[in-house]
């Protein structure tokens, strides 16, 4: 099954009308870093757009009709995105064969989810913006991360104790944090490419299973863990 991003089509030629619809949305987005996205009026789209109200309603409704409209092909994608992790099938590795037989090469969870932000790039950005950003569809998004990521550690044979949920919460606020990050990033930041923020992030990912696997193997982990000398 080929990757969700593969294209073989040529683009269609874009036609006038989708060329505005686009245009409306363009100028929604740049205006979201400066005004809450629900607080932006029709009248203030218009202005920066060039167009009239009455173009702006050939189109959307109102804001929230734009947003979801936004929105809606972002989560459709990343549902297929979803689908096919799910069938990109890892053997799955017993803790006390982690030396001999764990894949210790990125996931299809690692690389779709980045595949995904550099796709919607733009929205994406404007989403997760703290201030003035789309909260509810940034939770509806988690969601489906958090999905993806117990579906990576059962791949990887991670027992469902409660490091494991704390591990989960630490793992999807670093993917959101280095998303925003490199979303937001100039031309002349010297941040992490995506295939170096993939490799960071699956280090944890590796690290996590590879102490499940001591502990598993090793009778004195515990101990040798200990952090009391430190406290």
């Amino acid at each position: 099954m080929s990757t969700p991003d593969i294209k073989t089509a040529k683009p269609a030629k874009i036609s006038k009308a989708s060329k505005t619809r686009e245009k409306i949305i363009d100028c929604y987005l740049d205006m979201i870093p400066e005004k809450k996205w629900d607080k932006i009026s029709v009248k203030e789209i218009c202005s920066k757009a060039e167009i009239t109200r009455g173009t702006f309603y050939q189109y959307f409704d109102d804001i929230y009709n734009l947003m979801e409209e936004i929105e809606r092909p972002m989560l459709e994608d990343l549902e297929r995105r979803a689908v096919f992790i799910k069938s990109h099938i890892r053997s799955h590795t017993p803790p006390e064969l982690f030396e001999e037989k764990f894949d210790y090469t990125p996931p299809e969870t690692l690389r779709q989810w980045f595949r995904f932000c550099k796709k919607f790039r733009k929205p994406m950005a404007r989403m997760l913006d703290r201030k003035n950003g789309d909260t509810y569809f940034v939770k509806r998004i988690k969601v489906t991360l958090t999905d993806h990521i117990n579906h990576m550690m059962d791949e990887d044979g991670m027992p469902h104790d409660a490091l494991r949920e704390h591990f989960v919460k630490i793992f999807l606020e670093l993917h959101f944090l280095s998303a925003s990050t490199w979303l937001t990033a100039d031309a002349d930041d010297e941040f992490l490419s995506i295939k170096e923020i993939i490799n960071l992030l699956n280090t944890m990912r590796v690290g996590a299973s590879y102490l499940s696997y001591k502990r598993t193997t090793n009778p004195d982990f515990d101990s040798l863990m200990s952090l009391d000398d430190a406290e």
